[in-house]
């Protein structure tokens, strides 16, 4: 196989799994999660409530509903304007609430995936899992009653001081919550540290489910050495999907132990429902994307109804330029094939030299299944714009391409769905005037804008006035059809 495009096994590193004693602790707050990648890459610029315990603005979580066809949902939240706000409590330093995504349940009751700025005077980051009733007023149903000194309305996970990244996470059909993410650890080598993936399963009241891992936490380090001199290798999970079989795949990204050079590879692991490693899985447990030697990333993932695995993320096929990337996989961690796509991955050059996607989401329109991936292109002395895959995953037709809300100012997306209209909702954010607003677009299958939505398929919300801390993380809409848009903005 080709340097170029290939798979690396790691033989010799056969993955294992070391379930750890956690300090748990139920707070209120929730911080920032800008992850710390090896490498800096599309998804580090302008992105408002993903960098928790930076110095900057204090940041809170917000949402907005629209109506059907766009227009303001005055009637959601209590302040009469559409827009509820939502401050996750006290922190070290500056307190950015922040969040990677949300989830609807049956109920269209909203499962926020965020982070926060310990309390006290600790300055690392906890993982916390919140619910947003339909009309956007914080759930104190979940996590009823929770321990000491915390709230109700939030479960908060304190791994032994240690700063937490949460990534995305679903409500199961089930009803069961399941937050993908991980936490830099020490190895136990000097004060090397390195990522580890740790997922949390809670019941659907808000509490730990004690049938996954450990207490409801899983921390793995798959890429475990038996060399006491190496630090474990980075093993990151950005989105774990659960399998007919109730197995999750992840995807992320990171390096073997004893890998040369700091770049990082797209990793993929599967986990079972009880929260085991499986080593049967890929080659030697794992799959690996390598394109060049270069990054490439996995960045959220969402499982077919025959168990294959579709990724997105982005890949460097030659240095310097990345492009977004899908990978397709079979259940068992293998390269699947599809029109179009080459030892299970397509690239998708969008005359960019920095691309991503960022979200990715499926639906049954009919008898054929189709997905939808949000992100952005970057870079080369233009202004960021908004990028857009739709793929229909049963005859293989897709359109992708560059759908910018403004042809001058920056533009992104970083969330992506469908509504029951079968359209497809993109949100994220434009500047406009120094001043960043949260914006939608709504698609039809084609990937031509509804124009029927908005303003030429347009909508625009400014949260607050003259501040670029402001974007738009994640869209659900409720099975009114009613659209709730959600991420941060800085704090009033």
């Amino acid at each position: 196989m080709t340097n170029e495009r290939k798979h690396r096994s790691i033989e010799k590193l056969l993955p294992s799994m070391l379930v750890l004693g956690l300090a748990m602790t139920y707070m209120g707050g929730c911080g920032d999660d800008k992850a710390p990648a090896p490498t800096p890459d599309a998804g580090t610029q302008t992105d408002a409530g993903t960098d928790a315990g930076t110095d900057t603005p204090d940041t809170d979580l917000a949402f907005v509903r629209l109506n059907t066809n766009g227009t303001v949902d005055n009637s959601f939240g209590a302040s009469g304007n559409g827009i509820s706000r939502v401050s996750l409590g006290r922190g070290a330093g500056t307190v950015r609430d922040a969040m990677w995504g949300i989830s609807r349940d049956a109920q269209d009751r909203l499962v926020v995936f965020a982070t926060k700025k310990a309390e006290g005077t600790r300055t690392d980051t906890d993982r916390v899992i919140a619910r947003i009733t339909a009309n956007g007023a914080l759930d104190e149903t979940f996590n009823a009653t929770p321990a000491a000194n915390a709230r109700k309305g939030f479960y908060a996970l304190d791994i032994s001081g240690l700063g937490d990244s949460a990534r995305h996470g679903m409500v199961q059909e089930d009803g069961k919550i399941m937050s993908a993410g991980y936490l830099s650890q020490p190895s136990g080598v000097g004060a090397q540290s390195a990522n580890r993936i740790v997922l949390l399963r809670l019941n659907e009241a808000g509490t730990v489910d004690n049938t996954f891992g450990s207490k409801g936490v899983l921390n793995s380090a798959p890429f475990a050495t038996n060399d006491p001199t190496k630090e474990w290798g980075i093993a990151e999970a950005y989105a774990a999907v659960r399998l007919s079989t109730g197995a999750y795949v992840t995807t992320g990204y990171g390096r073997a132990a004893g890998v040369s050079g700091n770049t990082v590879d797209l990793i993929s692991f599967r986990y079972t429902a009880t929260g085991a490693l499986d080593t049967t899985f890929g080659t030697d447990g794992s799959f690996i994307l390598d394109l060049a030697g270069d990054n490439d990333r996995g960045r959220d993932a969402v499982a077919l109804k025959d168990d294959r695995v579709f990724m997105v993320g982005s890949g460097t096929p030659t240095s310097g330029n990345i492009d977004a990337m899908a990978v397709l996989l079979t259940a068992d961690g293998r390269p699947a094939t599809a029109d179009g796509f080459n030892e299970g991955f397509k690239l998708y050059s969008f005359d960019r030299p920095d691309e991503a996607f960022f979200d990715v989401e499926k639906a049954n329109v009919g008898a054929e299944e189709y997905v939808a991936a949000a992100g952005y292109r970057a870079g080369g002395g233009q202004d960021d714009d908004a990028v857009l895959l739709i793929r229909n995953m049963t005859t293989g037709a897709e359109f992708a391409g560059a759908v910018p809300f403004s042809e001058t100012e920056n533009d992104r997306f970083w969330g992506v769905t469908f509504g029951p209209d079968n359209k497809v909702y993109a949100a994220g954010f434009v500047t406009e005037g120094g001043d960043n607003r949260f914006a939608i677009a709504r698609f039809n299958l084609d990937g031509t804008r509804d124009t029927t939505f908005g303003t030429g398929g347009i909508v625009t919300v400014n949260v607050i006035v003259g501040k670029l801390e402001e974007a738009a993380r994640s869209v659900a809409v409720q099975s009114n059809g009613k659209i709730v848009i959600a991420g941060a903005a800085e704090a009033q």
